[in-house]
């Protein structure tokens, strides 16, 4: 028997599972594919920026210490991550625009966040072929971008090197005993159990809190992802825009990777997803009116992956009405960037340090919430 059962080797299950196990504690890391961030879970399709501005004023103090443990991850799980710091740009294209843009830079600097606002020169010293319609950004220094991949399965190699059991390969489902959690029932007809599971599942986590009599207002999407061939080095930051769906960026090889909330179709048959024609169009001309340079290169990949979205856009963490049952899902297309700090925080609250940092994402918070709206957002259109 283990003291935590972490379900979901994602970047977010493979953080708790790692700090679980660095703690101290006696860990099993359990997925039902064969390597932690695997087709098609979110951390597989992650555009993998480290965003520190612009997020909800819930993240803003998460955000701040994971933008410094990023610095020394690599070196911390002994892997290469693709890890640089580039900065993060986000720009005003039109005079109604900069005044979203000056909002967002008042809001980081109370926070404490390292903000600065640039036009001209500055702008363009930053990203010299950015449009020229470009005519205020808000700058971060210090964040960048990773590999969600690499770093998923590098918390999860950790995780092991520290002791933690890793069940990968086989489907899990939960059993429940009354308001208490019962053991995890594997496919092969093996059964785990522990004092707390951790459900980190993502998309995956609905049908899983169905089977447990819970509800919340979440839901999945598929949302995809474009890569451009291999350009000469020119994009060092991570671009995002007012009013544009994207999130732009140039990888350590030379891809240009456009992502953004472009949502794709269910699959016909389970939790997967395909890329919309349409929306692959519009997600590269809008990254392309951002940065001319991609008018001259081609399409070379586009996929998509499921990621699971709550009504507030804020995860759920935190412990739930069955007794040893543990949240931490609901990551709405921006886990990525604080997924240490997350794992850092779920790992203390289990292990008995409550953390006032993870209390407004409880599980509950939207108990008596309209019934009308949960259902407008859950049934939302698959559309841009």
């Amino acid at each position: 028997m283990s003291d935590v059962i972490v379900l979901g080797a994602g970047v977010i299950g493979s953080a708790i599972a790692y700090h679980l196990a660095r703690d101290g504690a006696s860990v099993t890391l359990v997925d039902t594919a064969h390597a932690a961030a695997s087709k098609p879970a979110a951390s597989w399709a992650s555009a993998g920026g480290l965003r520190s501005q612009g997020r909800h004023s819930q993240d803003q103090p998460i955000t701040k210490v994971a933008a410094q443990r990023w610095k020394t991850l690599s070196d911390e799980l002994d892997a290469n991550l693709e890890a640089s710091f580039g900065g993060h740009l986000h720009i005003a294209e039109t005079d109604s625009d900069v005044a979203v843009v000056e909002s967002r830079i008042a809001s980081d600097t109370d926070a404490g966040l390292p903000i600065e606002r640039v036009t001209g020169a500055r702008l363009r010293e930053i990203v010299s072929t950015i449009t020229e319609n470009a005519l205020v950004g808000a700058y971060t220094h210090g964040d960048g971008q990773a590999h969600p991949g690499r770093t998923a399965r590098a918390f999860a190699r950790a995780a092991e090197r520290l002791g933690a059991r890793i069940v990968f390969g086989q489907d899990a489902t939960i059993e429940a005993c009354g308001d208490e959690i019962g053991k995890i029932i594997l496919a092969d007809g093996s059964s785990l159990s522990a004092g707390t599971v951790v459900m980190a599942t993502g998309a995956w986590s609905i049908d899983l809190l169905a089977s447990l009599g819970i509800a919340l207002p979440l839901r999945w999407r598929g949302l995809q992802m474009l890569l451009s061939d291999v350009a000469e080095q020119q994009l060092a930051p991570t671009v995002t825009a007012v009013g544009r769906n994207l999130s732009l960026k140039q990888t350590p090889s030379g891809e240009f990777m456009i992502g953004g909330r472009w949502i794709a179709a269910p699959a016909p048959r389970g939790i997967d997803s395909t890329c919309i024609d349409a929306h692959v169009a519009r997600q590269w001309s809008g990254a392309a009116a951002i940065l001319p340079a991609l008018r001259a290169r081609r399409l070379a990949q586009a996929w998509s992956g499921v990621e699971a979205q709550s009504i507030d856009s804020l995860p759920f963490i935190g412990r739930t009405d069955i007794a040893g049952l543990y949240l931490a899902t609901g990551f709405s297309n921006h886990g990525f960037q604080i997924s240490p700090q997350i794992g850092a925080l779920v790992a203390s609250d289990i292990l008995g340090e409550r953390q006032p940092l993870l209390a407004p994402f409880d599980p509950h918070r939207h108990r008596g919430a309209a019934a009308e709206t949960i259902a407008a957002f859950l049934s939302e259109p698959i559309d841009c």
